[in-house]
This record gives C-alpha cells, sequence and structure tokens, in this order.
C-alpha cells in the first residue's frame, strides 16, 4: 500500500507540468464544445427574417418606431434621413466588429438602423451585427423591391428567340 501511493506521487511529481497545464485546459476546452454558446443565436432564425423581409424598412416606416433610433451610416447615403429621435453615426464597413462599435450598438435601447446606398452591403452587415445579440436592427430601404436582376428570366433559350 505504501509502495503504491510512493508510486502515485512519483508519477504525480514527474508529470506535474503537463497535470498543472494541460489538464484544466482540456476540462475548459470540452466545456466550452459542449455547451451551445459557440454560436449565440440560431442561424435560421435570422435567415427566415431576411426571407420574409422583416427587417427592411422604408423610408416611410422609419417614422412608427418607438424610441430613439440609431442609425449607423455606412456611407454617405444617411443625407436623405431626417429624424429628431435618432442619433446617426458613421461607420466604416471593415470596422463595425470593433470593441468600440459593438458596445455601443448593443448598449442603444430602441431601434438600430443600418443604412447605405448598396442594398448588398447593408444586408451583410445586418448579418455579421445581428449575431452579436442586437435585436432591434433594421435595414434602411428606398425601394420596395431589393432584388435586382441584370438580365430577364427565360426558362428555355431556345424555344424562343429574345426580342
Amino acid at each position: 500500500m505504501i509502495s503504491n501511493k510512493k508510486q502515485i506521487m512519483n508519477f504525480i511529481y514527474r508529470y506535474r507540468i503537463i497535470i498543472v497545464f494541460v489538464v484544466p485546459l482540456l476540462i475548459l476546452l470540452s466545456i466550452r464544445s459542449c455547451r451551445n454558446g459557440s454560436f449565440k443565436y440560431d442561424a435560421r432564425r435570422w435567415a427566415e427574417t431576411s426571407f420574409d423581409n422583416s427587417n427592411v424598412l422604408r423610408l416611410s416606416e422609419i417614422g412608427d418606431l418607438a424610441g430613439e433610433k440609431l442609425i449607423i451610416c455606412l456611407d454617405d447615403s444617411c443625407t436623405k434621413l431626417s429624424d429628431e429621435s435618432s442619433v446617426k453615426i458613421h461607420i466604416a464597413p471593415d470596422s463595425v466588429l470593433t470593441k468600440k462599435y459593438l458596445t455601443l450598438i448593443n448598449a442603444h435601447d430602441g431601434p438600430v438602423l443600418i443604412s447605405s446606398a448598396d442594398p448588398a452591403l447593408s444586408a451583410r452587415i445586418w448579418m455579421v451585427i445581428s449575431q452579436t445579440g442586437c435585436n432591434d436592427l433594421f435595414i434602411i430601404s428606398d425601394s420596395d423591391d431589393n432584388e435586382v436582376f441584370k438580365y430577364e428570366f427565360r426558362p428555355n433559350t431556345m424555344v424562343r428567340p429574345e426580342f
């Protein structure tokens, strides 16, 4: 029995560096991989919001929102937006995820509106910010149809010529 304890102590002494650093690291990694917090929010939920266009507001609908609005201007397209109960900030699209702007956006109590002349850029920034935990996040659009088609759809080009 005593030799067994001596062997255990000798093992612990020999591998003390591994035990001190690697074992807690393995425990923390296993906890992180087993919990659902690796992705904060469900991607399906955000995709559904995007598909039914409930995240897009027309210019006429901005006044219907309650509370102080935070308008994020990604370019110079915010000149047409004027509201007494809104705060405008200009953010470069590549710096939206900086800590300064994320804390400002997440701490804001009220709707957050994203404005850009490019609807694809607004949609990408909306997706990125929404996954950080911002709830009242909307894209400002000045058109009713956000789909832009380069060519007219033709199911079969061999059936009839294009006129």
